[in-house]
């Protein structure tokens, strides 16, 4: 078997398609299949069952490819490793982050990034800090933004910002004109949760729990979206603790009130996240100096 061939057969299981595995090779289709069909002969097997639309691994094939998968990811650390040789006119990075990260912190750290690095690609996953830790630890993402729901040993964090929360209202609810509120005139009161796996959720149910001593209030609802949250109550429906930067355009031309509730003072951490002991590659560690520039991260 050549490499070659090797590199053909691995596009074609993980793509399920001749068609598509040319395309990504640069070779015509022909050309791929004689490749699978000289594999097939010199292993004397079938590899791939062709009698449905999509092309799919025998059990032989299936054998063969939990192999080639692991020579080919051991392939890839090695153009990690020695990626940091070359220069960064080329290469991608993936960042995993929060949606309010996401959003109104990370757009101007790839902005000045692609100003000096240009030729790099950055791929930005959005999800809540839950999806975003998982991810990095399997390694899906390189670098992840997030809140800090838990310790874990496979990861190192970093302190990147700290943001306070609000409890806001549309102005006509009446709660925004009676000066200091208490926990227990939201009773009645609609409360729009954000999803949970996000530290919004979190922070706000341990609040109530103390607060109340059980989940609080009773009539709620829980949205993912963080611009949907804001566009419910906007409109008139219920209250929703929110991140204050996330709001700060709505606050200053009136669309949402802050209601100021008693002994309501919660703030939560955005860290930078990233895995211990992984090589991280030329273009990651330069995302890291921009964020060193910015002041956002120490030179530590």
């Amino acid at each position: 078997m050549h490499f070659e061939q090797l590199k053909a057969f691995h596009q074609i299981a993980l793509t399920g398609s001749f068609t598509k595995a040319s395309k990504i090779l640069f070779l015509t289709q022909p050309a791929v299949s004689q490749q699978i069909q000289a594999m097939e002969t010199s292993l004397g097997i079938t590899l791939f069952d062709r009698s449905g639309k999509k092309v799919i691994l025998t059990g032989e094939g299936e054998i063969l490819f939990s192999y080639v998968d692991r020579l080919f990811r051991i392939y890839d650390e090695i153009e990690m490793q020695f990626g940091k040789l070359r220069d960064l006119e080329t290469g991608k990075i993936t960042v995993g982050s929060t949606a309010v990260m996401g959003t109104y912190f990370l757009p101007r750290i790839i902005g000045n990034y692609n100003k000096k690095y240009p030729g790099i690609d950055i791929n930005m996953q959005i999800g809540n800090s839950f999806s975003v830790l998982n991810r990095l630890i399997s390694n899906q993402i390189d670098l992840g933004f997030a809140g800090r729901l838990k310790s874990d040993d496979r990861l190192r964090s970093i302190l990147i910002h700290r943001e306070k929360l609000l409890l806001v209202s549309s102005p006509d609810n009446p709660l925004t004109k009676q000066g200091v509120v208490s926990v227990s005139e939201l009773g009645s009161t609609p409360f729009i949760w954000r999803e949970k796996g996000t530290q919004t959720h979190a922070l706000a149910k341990k609040w109530f729990h103390k607060k109340v001593g059980r989940d609080y209030p009773k009539k709620s609802i829980e949205l993912q979206n963080i611009e949907a949250a804001k566009r419910t109550v906007i409109e008139g429906y219920g209250i929703t603790i929110i991140p204050e930067v996330s709001i700060r355009r709505e606050l200053h031309v009136g669309l949402l009130k802050r209601i100021d509730l008693d002994g309501f003072d919660l703030s939560f951490d955005y860290y930078l996240f990233y895995k211990k002991r992984k090589i991280l590659s030329n273009a990651v560690e330069a995302f890291l100096k921009i964020l060193v520039k910015m002041k956002l991260l120490s030179h530590s």
